[in-house]
């Protein structure tokens, strides 16, 4: 009985491996002609020749791409790195404040933040561009932030920071008060405290 369900059950490891590689073929088969097809010539790019390889093997789609994503892709960096570091850095220091220096309304302040991630972007569409026109207006640089990518930026930038500030002071609450205390003894002050004990271990997972 034994061997019996033995055989069995690779009878089934290898019905179960067919069919997870059935799923695969059927999953790559779009990018498999997305593929072959970047590679062909504009006169052969026909449905009906889909499945078939290039005879004639080009690039030039490739280059043509490039050329036309080039400058959004150029701004998406632009805009998403420097408004991805703000966010956290500006966040980590929130958490950080709200975690380890308690003062009055603090909770209130915290949940004030919390709301920040419930506003729909639909409702301050209209006093967003309101903002970014004023500070066109009050810095006399056309341009900046109404419709480049300063105005992006500082927008994300306010819309990361509810987030950022409710992941980093969750993660700042597992620090043991321990260590902001000795450093407060040995004389570190607020700002010091973060940048020596709090920050470095920012970026690894909490030991405690």
């Amino acid at each position: 009985m034994t061997a019996v369900a033995g055989r069995r059950a690779a009878g089934f490891q290898y019905v179960r491996l067919a069919v997870l590689i059935l799923f695969v073929l059927i999953f790559l088969i779009p990018i498999y002609v997305l593929l072959v097809t970047s590679f062909k010539p504009l006169t052969e790019a026909d449905p009906g020749q889909a499945w078939n390889l290039p005879q004639t093997w080009t690039t030039e789609a490739w280059r043509v791409a490039w050329e036309k994503l080039a400058p959004g892709l150029w701004n998406s960096v632009l805009l998403a790195v420097p408004g991805s570091l703000l966010s956290c850095a500006l966040g980590s220091m929130n958490g950080y404040v709200l975690s380890k220096w308690r003062f009055p309304g603090a909770d209130v302040l915290f949940t004030l933040f919390l709301f920040g991630m419930f506003i729909p972007y639909q409702g301050v569409m209209i006093p967003l561009v309101q903002l970014l026109v004023g500070l066109n207006d009050l810095t006399g640089l056309d341009g900046v932030f109404y419709g480049g990518i300063p105005g992006l930026v500082l927008a994300h930038v306010v819309y990361g920071i509810p987030i950022c500030t409710l992941i980093f002071r969750n993660y700042y609450v597992t620090i043991p008060d321990e260590l902001i205390e000795a450093s407060r003894v040995d004389g570190a002050g607020m700002l010091r405290a973060y940048w020596s004990v709090v920050l470095p271990v920012s970026g690894r997972p909490s030991p405690w």
